[in-house]
């Protein structure tokens, strides 16, 4: 009993995804890894345009149900809003990333291709031995969230703080 009381501290009970608490844990242990083993890690957040509130936030609460057998089990799908969906994805690089989104949109448009066009996916990632902090990539990456909404649903990619696209530090 007292075991299914700590796991629910780090559920949304609503969808059963983890919660925005328990991603900014994880976010933290994997920004160490990554500095520490050198492996890429992307930041993904996914959410809708649409006028309709209720309807993009049961359509994204279908899509994470989608999500959550097409992901690896190192990966983390987390409810980071009421509409808004996060994906931690340690050892994954920028193409590697964009290619989840392109993967992410197909899923999208199989359960609607309306919604799916309205899909906003914004992407960062940091290379490995990245030295920065989590909140800069997560700040980057709800900017990249904020560009795709405005241009009614696309996939922008943000590189992390401090670095240009396919650039690594130090050179």
């Amino acid at each position: 009993m007292e075991q299914e009381r700590v796991y629910e501290v780090f559920i949304d009970r609503e969808t059963g995804l983890y919660d925005r608490r328990t991603m900014w844990s994880r976010l933290a242990e994997e920004v160490s890894r990554t500095h520490r083993y050198r492996y890429p890690l992307a930041l993904m957040l996914l959410s809708f345009v649409s006028p309709n509130s209720r309807l993009a936030v049961e359509y994204l609460l279908q899509l994470a149900q989608i999500l959550k057998r097409h992901t690896r089990a190192s990966d983390l799908l987390a409810r980071y809003s009421e509409d808004t969906l996060a994906l931690l994805l340690p050892c994954t690089d920028e193409r590697g990333a964009l290619r989840l989104a392109e993967r992410i949109r197909q899923l999208a448009a199989a359960l609607s291709p309306t919604s799916a066009q309205a899909l906003g996916i914004g992407v960062t990632s940091a290379p490995g031995g990245y030295s920065g902090n989590k909140i800069a990539l997560v700040e980057q990456v709800e900017w990249a969230l904020r560009q795709a909404l405005e241009q009614e649903g696309r996939t922008v990619f943000v590189p992390a703080p401090g670095l240009v696209s396919g650039e690594k530090k130090g050179e």
